[in-house]
């Protein structure tokens, strides 16, 4: 059986953001029977060496984008603060991205 792909949701302690992100996109996800296609996780910016070079990863970046890790990414700002609409669409462009791995 194939991995599925990850989205794997990046701040800076770990603690809310990335996990406020991961919950929401999980929600979005499985609204859209997306739910087994694709693995939602969070970390830390320093828990992110073991996904370098992962061909299947779609980072959402709840801090500063680090554009030296070599992944499609997308800044989840909206994620916090923004309307449903704008989180639906955030959904939707990282599901995109991932499709195109």
């Amino acid at each position: 059986m194939a991995e599925k792909k990850l989205i794997l949701c990046v701040c800076g302690a770990g603690i809310n953001t990335s996990i406020n992100a991961e919950m929401t996109i999980q929600e979005h996800l499985e609204k859209r029977k997306l739910h087994k296609e694709y693995m939602v996780q969070h970390c830390t910016v320093d828990q992110m060496e073991p996904y370098k070079g992962r061909k299947d990863l779609v980072i959402c970046w709840m801090t500063t984008i680090n554009e030296k890790f070599d992944a499609p990414s997308v800044q989840g700002l909206p994620y916090l603060i923004g309307s449903k609409k704008d989180k639906e669409a955030l959904t939707d462009k990282i599901v995109e991205l991932l499709q195109g791995l």
